[in-house]
């Protein structure tokens, strides 16, 4: 764990340059459960971590790989802003982390099960995938278990806080997403969030998947950014995250099934 905790400078320093891959699935029964899958593909970054930083990770056994498996619920039991019935679906969680300078390997995943459509309207709207990715580097790049809030220390750069930006609505039937224009103006005034909206308009991007498997076939859908496949029981939506800085209201859409 203390090795993990030297990353942390080069981990968000890095975050800030969107050289990253996000694949999200989301896979629905018929019964309402189901499975929310997060996988985050950094290996990009690995050889720019390398030139910058790579003589102290290697002094720190950081050149060495690092394939390691967190259970969420080690992690949301002491969380203090989150509520009982977020850490209750969230405990279930696992995250695993692997890195090999070697073989240019750095991905982190996230696996959330759901036991219902109350439980994935609450993953949807923020409280799994990247946000409670998020919530996890800072325990784990915290000291002792807490969150660093060392003045040095680096920001999160808010990916986390953009998965909160939208409601959602799920039910046998029927997923929505909307963008809550609060809570986007509140993020949007965060100094952090201006590092981000730079980066949108370099040419930069942060690639992002949504693949959501449904029990029965669409029958209709809004946003010309989804795809269906040939029998429509599955979705796919792909686009630039650092988009969403700009026009939130772009990645909106109500899905019939």
């Amino acid at each position: 764990m203390q090795k993990l905790k030297k990353l942390s400078v080069l981990f968000f320093a890095f975050l800030l340059l969107g050289c990253y891959e996000v694949n999200e699935e989301i896979v629905i029964n018929e019964n309402g459960s189901g499975t929310f899958v997060t996988r985050m593909d950094m290996s990009q970054l690995l050889e720019m971590m390398q030139g910058m930083g790579g003589e102290e990770m290697a002094k720190e056994g950081l050149d060495r790989p690092i394939d390691t498996v967190f259970m969420m619920k080690s992690f949301v039991d002491s969380a203090k802003e989150i509520t009982a019935e977020q850490k209750q679906l969230l405990a279930n969680g696992k995250m695993r982390m692997q890195m090999n300078m070697d073989k240019k390997v750095f991905k982190i995943d996230t696996d959330f099960p759901f036991a219902n459509y109350g439980q994935l309207q609450q993953l949807l709207a923020g409280t799994g995938g990247m946000s409670a990715l998020g919530g996890v580097m800072k325990k784990v790049f915290g000291k002792d278990g807490e969150e660093n809030n060392q003045p040095d220390s680096p920001k999160d750069p808010g990916m986390g806080e953009m998965a909160d930006i939208f409601d959602a609505t799920v039910n046998n039937g029927t997923i929505s997403k909307k963008v809550n224009k609060a809570k986007f103006d509140a993020l949007m005034s965060k100094p952090e969030s201006d590092q981000m909206k730079q980066l949108g308009t370099s040419g930069i991007e942060i690639l992002y998947t949504t693949v959501i498997r449904l029990p029965r076939p669409v029958k209709s859908s809004d946003n010309p950014l989804i795809k269906l496949s040939d029998d429509k029981k599955t979705l796919t939506i792909k686009y630039n995250y650092l988009e969403v800085f700009e026009n939130p209201e772009k990645f909106n859409y109500t899905i019939t099934y």
